[in-house]
């Protein structure tokens, strides 16, 4: 069964690495060990595997840690505002 991890607010160039980066991020204890599947669905597109990457931020306090998606094989064309992230089981 496919698990939906975020509908994308924004995307843009990963600064290491390459990729596109994804927001929202998504809570890391979600996530399987990286690189791991994803199906993007567009609004206006078919959908599309791809490989991804979670960058996880270590955070001090009450909330759970987070982690950043990166996109390996995606442009940021390729996943605009509204983009669904699905978890490829």
């Amino acid at each position: 069964m496919a698990t939906r991890l975020l509908v994308v607010k924004d995307a843009f160039l990963a600064t290491r690495g390459g990729g596109v980066e994804v927001l929202p991020p998504v809570a890391s204890d979600r996530l399987p060990p990286s690189p791991f599947a994803v199906v993007l669905r567009a609004p206006d597109a078919p959908d599309r595997r791809v490989r991804a990457t979670a960058i996880i931020a270590h955070v001090r306090g009450p909330l759970a840690p987070f982690a950043m998606l990166r996109l390996d094989e995606a442009s940021v064309d390729a996943v605009p505002p509204g983009t669904e992230l699905w978890l490829d089981d």
